[in-house]
C-alpha cells in the first residue's frame, strides 16, 4: 500500500512576522511612520491569505489527481 504523508498547514501569524524585526525598528516605525506600519500589516494579511489559498488549492489538486 502507498503511504501518503499529509501536510499539516498552520498559517503564519502576525507575531511570527513581527518576530523577524528588532523591537526598536517596530517602535520607530509605529512612532515615526504609522502609515507605513499600517501598509505593512495589510501586506502581511494579504500574504497570510495567499498562503491559506495556496494550501486550499494544493489540497484540491491532491484529491482530484
Amino acid at each position: 500500500m502507498d503511504e501518503k504523508k499529509h501536510m499539516i498547514f498552520k498559517p503564519p501569524s502576525f507575531v511570527e512576522y513581527f518576530n523577524t524585526f528588532e523591537d526598536e525598528v517596530l517602535v520607530d516605525m509605529a512612532i515615526n511612520h504609522p502609515k507605513t506600519l499600517k501598509r505593512m500589516c495589510a501586506l502581511i494579511s494579504l500574504d497570510i491569505q495567499l498562503e491559506v489559498e495556496r494550501y486550499k488549492n494544493f489540497k484540491k489538486t491532491e484529491y482530484t489527481a
